[in-house]
């Protein structure tokens, strides 16, 4: 009984120090534009949620050259979706926003940096 518990209280404090590990980390993100073409939506969510949610850029667009900077609430890994101007859209998928902080958009791709 007291093996069990034991083993149970290991196993519940190593769940609880990963989640705390991916709560601590640096969430930032930076979307650098280096496509050639003005990014007029930007999505992401964590990729346990199906639903891109709302534009992150609002009404603001993301021209050639220009960055923007993102600050999540939480870490792990999120699906990232821009749709440029003229149409034609790139998504980039588990993105682990604690070991990366700038999503860079190519031409026609996405690449997490």
């Amino acid at each position: 009984m007291h093996r069990r518990l034991a083993l149970t209280l290991v196993l519940f404090g190593a769940v609880a120090a990963g989640q705390a590990a991916a709560q601590s980390c640096d969430t930032s993100i930076e979307v650098v534009n280096k496509s050639g073409v003005q990014v007029d939506e930007l999505y992401f969510n964590p990729t346990s949620n199906s639903n891109w949610g709302r534009d992150r850029l609002g009404e603001n667009v993301l021209t050639p050259g220009r960055k923007a900077s993102f600050r999540p609430g939480r870490g792990g890994n999120y699906d990232f979706r821009v749709v440029w101007s003229g149409g034609g859209e790139a998504e980039i998928r588990s993105v682990d926003i604690c070991s990366v902080s700038r999503i860079v958009v190519g031409r026609g791709s996405l690449l997490a940096e």
